[in-house]
């Protein structure tokens, strides 16, 4: 049987430090070989240190990700992407036909909630089970 390519999803949010870094992760780790994971925000910031906090809560490390800006090239070769949030609506780059776009509203728990580690673990859960649902709905092995 001959291997299908890996699915390419790029997860965007305003500035890659919370939500789409733990995106990435999910998906990385759900979809390990059958899929190819980016994330970057339209700026670049740090990783807030509660965010890979609470994934190392489940064993998760991504002390090692950098925040990223969003790369055009890798956003044109993905086959799905994934916005985050809303204010990416206006300001993000439109998703050109074939490629599917794909919109959680998930607030910022670090904005909304000054950084309670308690609202980081709740975004991190619903992200979990949104990143599951993506895959499987790719028909992605998780």
């Amino acid at each position: 049987m001959m291997s299908k390519k890996p699915v390419r999803i790029y997860f965007l949010c305003i500035q890659n430090r919370c939500r789409s870094q733990i995106a990435e992760a999910f998906a990385k780790h759900y979809g390990k070989d059958n899929v190819i994971a980016e994330s970057a925000g339209l700026e670049a910031s740090d990783i807030h240190p509660l965010t890979v906090e609470v994934m190392k809560e489940i064993g998760i490390d991504i002390s090692n990700y950098a925040s990223n800006k969003i790369d055009m090239k890798t956003f044109m070769a993905s086959n799905v992407i994934v916005k985050l949030c809303e204010s990416l609506v206006e300001r993000c780059p439109v998703v050109p036909f074939g490629i599917t776009n794909v919109q959680w509203n998930i607030l910022d728990p670090l904005e909304h909630s000054e950084g309670n580690i308690e609202a980081l673990r709740k975004t991190r859960d619903e992200i979990e089970k949104k990143v599951i649902d993506l895959l499987k709905g790719m028909n992605v092995p998780v």
